[in-house]
């Protein structure tokens, strides 16, 4: 199943460990770092993606991509389990209508 949504850049922070949860994925600054740089190459005019994969118990593929227009904004694509949904959609709840900080 794929979820396509979009959210502020400042709350990727809190997405990404939020979705490695739900997979039973390990976390850590070195995929913060990873995604942050893969990032900078992406460009939603020229259909330019970064793909990242959190490979847990069960695996969710990220696709991200900036926005061109000079906005703070992230398109994400998700592709996660059917399983999952209830799940994913609830973390775009929290992170729409909430200020979030991962605190590790």
């Amino acid at each position: 199943m794929t979820t396509c949504n979009w959210i502020w850049k400042d709350r990727l922070p809190a997405l990404l460990p939020a979705l490695s949860h739900i997979c039973q994925y390990a976390f850590d600054t070195s995929d913060q770092e990873a995604i942050s740089y893969g990032l900078t190459l992406t460009s939603l005019d020229n259909n330019l993606w970064f793909d990242y994969s959190l490979i847990g118990k069960q695996t969710i593929a990220l696709r991200l991509c900036q926005d061109d227009d000079d906005t703070d904004i992230v398109h994400c694509q998700i592709d996660h389990p059917e399983e999952h949904q209830p799940a994913v959609g609830m973390t775009f709840f929290f992170l729409e209508n909430f200020e979030l900080r991962y605190q590790r």
